[in-house]
């Protein structure tokens, strides 16, 4: 072999090994954006409506009660009153409604859940011995 093609053979070889060496690789395939995040609406304001019995004794849990909400930052707090439990004669819930409206509390075994939707809130007050059902509106007076 002529010194000239041993030196092109040489210099081939090498550029291949360099190559081959080579940490380079190509660009990952882009990844699919996924859907838009929730933005937080604002569902601040005054919520006034009616909390009816669902479960209990009417005579020591009455049978509905004027409902009155003030919901601040997408939050507010619930007193719920049990005279009728000696041991824990009311309960407190601290409430923050999440992106989609919902919102749950408990507080030992009562709790309270629910959802608001336009305007609108509706769910359910659970304590140790009366559960209520109730609705309230953004707009409502009572």
């Amino acid at each position: 072999m002529s010194p000239l093609l041993l030196r092109s053979l040489q210099s081939g070889v090498l550029a291949m090994l360099a190559g081959c060496m080579s940490s380079a690789q190509p660009d990952p395939p882009p990844v699919a954006a996924g859907p838009p995040l929730a933005i937080a609406k604002s569902v601040d304001g005054s919520y006034n409506g009616v909390a009816q019995l669902a479960s209990g004794s009417p005579d020591s849990c009455g049978t509905q009660d004027i409902l009155s909400l003030r919901v601040r930052a997408n939050a507010f707090q619930y007193v719920l009153q049990q005279p009728q439990v000696p041991w824990r004669p009311s309960v407190t819930f601290a409430v923050s409604i999440a992106p989609d409206g919902s919102f749950v509390s408990n507080a030992g075994t009562a709790y309270i859940k629910g959802q608001v939707k336009q305007g609108h809130m509706q769910g359910q007050i659970v304590g140790d011995s009366c559960a209520f059902s109730f609705e309230a509106d953004n707009t409502g007076s009572f």
